[in-house]
């Protein structure tokens, strides 16, 4: 309301210059309205007085006519102004008594462009009186700052620039002081590539070091231990009779102390264990469990008991082990007190089960198998949460994906398809025609029927054709680099442990005769029979092949009781969204799958504007460039894509990247960029710092890797 009067009090005084004060009628005014807040008494009002006659030249003895014409002068002005002034005594509620006097003064004058001001002031009141209140909150240094930016600002435009660029200026001054203080460390980052290659090369032949002091440190036990045994001659000669051999059970029995000098490491099934070496304790140092997840408690434990320690090794989306054909112990007496441990270690399925609830684990997350990320994608998302290290792809497939789809018109007679099976045996043909790098061949099937359906239609096609027989006889008996990489025909219950460069599905499920599709999937549709899918759609190293009867939205398995199914059906959709290169709806199925783990998130960063100043100079070069490749384990920041070529000619990482996908040194700057490598890429570091410094350097950095690579095909 005291806002409203006083604004109400000066626009009058804008519009109009009527009743404004009579400056020359009162020629005093300046003098007495420069000490009207002081004057309140006669007494106060001689003093100004003597100080004007004085001014005027009068004499030190002031008194007669003089005095009293200034004195009757100054009171009619004092009067006059008080009189006028009343109107405005508003003012006082909102300004300070100076505040107030300039006021007045400038309306005595007719200085109406003064009041507007003033007008205008109180319009923003509240905001004015606020920000007096933050800068009597400043402490010195803040003020000084502001003082700074406002000697050095041409405008308020500029003024507020200098503000914003003096924290950037800061900062820098702070980087410089620091990079002062560490220039021999950050002098090291200029030959990064070469401590990397050196620290690689240092890694690989300590590899090979340590196998020839192991050789020779074996050697040499046993040597000592053979010449210091009593009974050594009597081994001798049971390892080097002709005739009369005795078991290896009842070799080992006694000598086995020989043997396990002589070969310290030893392949074997827990089953041969048994079979074959002494039930003494700790016969071994260290006994590792491979393929955990497939063996029953109760059988591993004749081999720990053989163990100091145990390591044990395996993967729970994988298969359990079975017990269709066998009865397990599940203990003697639930119900006596001391066997409840025993009885909760046998309710669990596998060793990997009960050790993963003991003990702490440690995860391998490089996926080193499938050259194509699309491969592994639905395993990943499906699986694994997302957590595997998977390498981006090097060429984008234009127009030859990594999983092809075949539908056919096949029926379901008798667990059997026909049809799938005889376009298996096409397949192959063009395999066997087209292949340019000698690729192994897989085929898996949903059940065991299929799976012989899938044999008899190959050994049929054999029997006519003898080109087709030639091939298959090499890839059956194919053994590469002493590995076997024959051509397999298995089904989902028989395939872990397999891997091939190429592998055939023939999902089999389709309608019957009389057009009904029936849903029973066999051990797919079990607890757990998921993995088997997991299984199985994990065993190609650079192509799927899938044969299928059916659309993925024929199968009805909304009201199936377990996962197994219904990841069929949607790894079904996945197959031919990729099939048919829709990345889009391939990428929407994958982000359907389960849930993400809590990763590092990345917040808008200043590694985020370098990787777009990077993108915006190599595209203004003529490159194209593609940004945030890979998942945020195996993440590259940017990489110079050859359409021609439909290859990755360079890939770059930022700095901050590196370190937000791993706190390990060793795993961040040596084994992912080997595994990079590995795919095909050809990585290059890029320091922000050296951004700072020099873009042009960088930008020369990576175009020429580029140009190298592309010239190198």
């Amino acid at each position: 309301r005291t806002l409203a009067e006083v604004k109400s009090a000066l626009a009058d005084v804008q519009k109009s210059r009527k009743g404004l004060f009579n400056t020359a009628k009162h020629p005093y005014y300046r003098q007495v309205l420069a000490f009207y807040s002081r004057i309140s008494s006669e007494s106060s009002l001689d003093a100004i007085i003597k100080l004007q006659h004085k001014l005027e030249g009068g004499s030190l003895l002031f008194g007669g006519k003089a005095r009293e014409r200034l004195r009757e002068e100054f009171r009619r002005t004092y009067t006059a102004i008080r009189e006028y002034a009343s109107e405005y005594d508003c003012l006082l509620r909102v300004l300070t008594q100076d505040g107030y006097i300039a006021v007045i003064d400038n309306i005595l004058r007719g200085n109406t462009s003064y009041v507007k001001l003033v007008h205008k002031a109180l319009d923003n009141y509240i905001a004015n009186r606020d920000t007096t209140k933050l800068v009597e909150s400043l402490d010195q240094n803040q003020i000084d700052i502001l003082n700074f930016a406002y000697e050095t600002s041409k405008n308020y435009a500029n003024y507020l620039e200098i503000i914003e660029k003096l924290p950037e200026i800061r900062i820098y001054h702070e980087l410089i002081g620091y990079e002062e203080s560490l220039a021999d460390d950050l002098a090291s980052i200029m030959d990064f590539v070469g401590i990397t290659a050196k620290i690689s090369k240092l890694e690989e032949a300590k590899l090979e070091i340590s196998a020839r002091l192991m050789l020779a440190r074996s050697d040499l036990a046993y040597a000592r231990y053979y010449a210091e045994a009593k009974n050594n001659k009597d081994f001798l000669y049971q390892i080097s009779k002709k005739q009369k051999y005795w078991s290896i059970r009842r070799t080992l029995e006694h000598y086995h102390d020989f043997a396990l000098t002589l070969f310290p490491c030893w392949l074997l099934s827990p089953e041969n264990v048994s079979s074959l070496l002494p039930l003494i304790k700790g016969l071994f140092d260290v006994v590792v469990f491979d393929e955990a997840s497939q063996v029953f408690i109760e059988n591993t434990i004749p081999t720990i008991f053989r163990g100091k320690s145990i390591v044990v090794a395996g993967d729970s989306k994988q298969l359990r082990p079975s017990a269709t054909f066998m009865k397990r112990y599940l203990g003697a007496d639930p119900d006596r007190e001391e066997n409840l441990s025993l009885q909760a270690a046998l309710e669990v399925d596998s060793l990997l089960d009960l050790a993963v609830a003991r003990y702490g684990s440690a995860n391998l997350t490089y996926h080193y198998r499938s050259r194509h990320s699309e491969l592994i994608d639905f395993s990943n998302y499906a699986f694994y949460s997302r957590r595997l290290q998977i390498a981006p792809n090097i060429s984008e497939n234009k127009g030859n994906p990594p999983i092809v789809r075949y539908k056919v018109a096949g029926k379901w007679i008798d667990r059997r398809n026909t049809v799938e099976a005889r376009k298996i045996v096409e397949v192959l043909k063009g395999i066997f025609a087209s292949r340019e790098h000698n690729e192994s061949i897989g085929i898996i099937t949903f059940n065991s029927d299929q799976q012989s359906c899938v044999s008899d239609a190959i050994d049929k096609e054999c029997a006519r054709n003898p080109e087709f027989r030639s091939h298959i006889l090499k890839e059956t008996h194919r053994i590469d680099g002493g590995e076997d990489n024959s051509l397999f025909v298995k089904n989902l219950e028989n395939v872990q442990g397999d891997e091939r460069d190429i592998i055939i599905f023939s999902i089999g499920y389709a309608p019957n005769e009389a057009g009904k599709l029936y849903t029973s999937f066999g051990s797919l549709s079990m607890e757990g029979g998921e993995n088997r899918l997991n299984v199985a759609i994990t065993r190609a190293k650079s192509r799927i092949i899938v044969v299928t009867s059916i659309e993925p939205e024929e199968l009805k398995v909304e009201g199936a009781k377990n996962e197994g199914p219904k990841l069929l059906k949607q790894y079904l959709a996945y197959v031919r969204a990729v099939s048919a290169s829709n990345s889009k709806e391939a990428k929407i199925i994958l982000e359907s799958l389960g849930d993400a783990e809590v990763g590092i998130e990345r917040s808008l960063s200043a590694t985020e504007t370098v990787e777009d100043q990077i993108r915006e100079r190599l595209e203004k070069l003529g490159y194209t460039v593609r940004t945030k490749l890979g998942n945020q384990n195996s993440r590259i920041s940017l990489a110079v894509y050859d359409e021609e070529e439909d290859r990755y000619l360079v890939g770059v990482e930022l700095d901050r990247d590196a370190f937000a996908a791993s706190r390990s040194a060793m795993e961040r700057d040596v084994y992912k960029p080997r595994f990079l490598e590995s795919r095909g890429w050809t990585i290059v570091r890029v320091w922000c710092r050296d951004w700072w410094l020099s873009p042009a350097k960088v930008i020369k950095l990576i175009t020429s890797t580029a140009e190298r690579n592309r010239k190198r095909k």
